[in-house]
């Protein structure tokens, strides 16, 4: 197997089309078309069907290309490491965060690095549960940051914790159930809450059943840290979010997080990688980073 046809087939199966595959790798349609022909007779098994609407990946051909990205990525990360070992301020760094995670600890500690490293090109994407995960195993990410699952594979993936945190009730500040005098039957509130793959919907929906006997009322999903803020901002709905987050000081002038004697548990925080792959040079760097800002939590926390 060479590189070259790994990469034919990776986009081939991305574009569906042999004809936009060539375009993008500037190459004639046949030359494509004999790399995958080639890759295949190699391996003695289809890794593409051919119709008249495209090309799609069979189930060999979704395995071999989920290893390419994995290759493609651990070259990726050979060409940073030569290139910072060159120059140690450039390079690339992918992280996948949660909405969260992205919102809170990340935003100062990319300061730092671009500060320590103005030429490293720096790219953060967002996703939750199942996605994050499945982009991290396929190399999208050099790492990841957020909530660390209970059933994540020790095999494939390396854990490492930072800090331990756990949900708070996020309501606007003239929520009628903050008002004096005034008695509101929380269990009949409506919430937004995050999408059915997230950690926190499911530790939320546990821990309300176990004080209600009952499903909550939730009127409006999203993956969206930010629309869940302006949404509750703007109306009586009621969310969740982690503790950590509400100890920002613009954050607890705008929300309150009203005790309604839910029980969540305290989960970590932390890093999470391929446990088969060695980190780059910049994705070490920026763990370190994680590393001392999470210290500086613990250390607050103390005092």
């Amino acid at each position: 197997m060479k590189l070259h046809q790994l990469a034919a087939l990776v986009i081939a199966s991305e574009s569906g089309s042999l004809r936009q595959a060539a375009q993008k790798m500037r190459l004639s349609q046949p030359a494509l078309s004999r790399s995958i022909r080639e890759l295949e007779a190699e391996l003695g098994v289809k890794l593409l069907d051919r119709t008249a609407l495209g090309v799609e990946a069979t189930s060999y051909g979704k395995a071999l290309i989920l290893r390419s990205k994995i290759i493609e990525a651990e070259m990726r990360q050979a060409k940073d490491d030569i290139a910072q070992l060159r120059a140690a301020t450039h390079g690339d760094l992918r992280i996948g965060a949660t909405p969260v995670a992205a919102f809170s600890l990340l935003p100062p500690v990319l300061a730092r690095i671009k500060k320590a490293r103005p030429k490293l090109r720096v790219t953060v994407s967002e996703a939750i549960g199942t996605s994050l995960m499945g982009r991290l195993r396929q190399g999208d990410f050099d790492f990841a940051f957020g909530r660390i699952f209970e059933d994540i594979d020790p095999h494939e993936f390396a854990t490492e914790p930072l800090f331990n945190d756990s949900l708070v009730v996020v309501s606007r500040r003239d929520h009628p159930l903050l008002k004096a005098g005034r008695k509101i039957d929380w269990e009949r509130c409506e919430w937004i809450l995050p999408g059915s793959d997230s950690p926190a919907r499911t530790a939320f929906q546990r821990a309300f059943h176990e004080k209600a006997g009952r499903a909550p009322q939730c009127t409006m999903d999203s993956d969206s840290f930010m629309t869940m803020l302006t949404i509750i901002s703007q109306t009586d709905l009621l969310g969740v979010a982690p503790h950590q987050i509400f100890r920002t000081t613009w954050l607890q002038r705008e929300f309150a997080t009203p005790d309604l004697g839910l029980k969540f548990p305290s989960q970590p925080t932390g890093i999470i990688r391929r446990a088969k792959s060695a980190p780059s040079t910049a994705a070490q760097y920026a763990i370190k980073e994680l590393r001392h800002a999470a210290q500086q939590i613990k250390t607050a926390k103390r005092n």
